[in-house]
């Protein structure tokens, strides 16, 4: 038999992690695949630690590879998300540590804050539960209706409010009923929020 190549564990690593995933929603399955995740561990861990983060201190961002290129996220931000990951995940009986202001701008924090994502991903899985984290609190109740918002910058906008898919929701801006999606609410804190006909 010839030695697996790099696509071939890979291949096999992202059929488990499924096989797990379906397995999450019935729960006396579960717990009988304790051995296959203990397995992944050290997969997972190698595939987190494939991302080469990079820090680009000027402009105080991580800067992210991916297949397409790039992304960042701001140092601040990723310690903010992080903390308030840790207190929703505190909130629901886990453990979670909050990552201290010295993380900040550090590939450790880094590396910390996509842990906990990791965690709370496959809490949220088991339990078929989101985690409300990332939503707009003024927009909260008002998913589905038209509303006008006053912006943080004093600019003024009307749109549906939608709410994203997944564990991690955020708000959507809807242009219109018939429109297939659309932005993620930007500019919050809103000055004003009112509902329109």
């Amino acid at each position: 038999m010839s030695k697996p190549t790099a696509k071939d564990v890979t291949e096999l690593y992202q059929a488990a992690r499924q096989l797990l995933l379906n397995t999450a929603r019935t729960p006396f399955l579960e717990k009988s695949l304790d051995r296959v995740r203990d397995a992944l561990e050290p997969f997972e861990k190698s595939r987190l630690a494939a991302l080469d983060v990079g820090r680009n201190d000027e402009q105080a961002l991580y800067v992210i590879p991916n297949p397409s290129g790039y992304s960042c996220l701001g140092y601040d931000v990723c310690l903010q998300r992080h903390n308030a990951l840790a207190a929703w995940m505190r909130s629901e009986k886990l453990q979670a540590d909050v990552l201290p202001p010295e993380a900040r701008g550090t590939i450790r924090g880094y590396k910390t804050y996509q842990t906990l994502l990791h965690r709370a991903d496959n809490y949220c899985q088991r339990n078929k539960l989101r985690c409300p984290i990332e939503l707009t609190p003024q927009l909260i109740g008002l998913e589905g209706k038209r509303v006008e918002v006053m912006d943080r910058h004093g600019e003024r906008r009307r749109f549906i409010v939608g709410k994203s898919t997944g564990w991690l929701p955020i708000h959507l801006e809807i242009a219109r009923r018939n429109s297939s999606g659309g932005p993620a609410g930007t500019c919050t804190p809103f000055q004003s929020v009112r509902i329109v006909a």
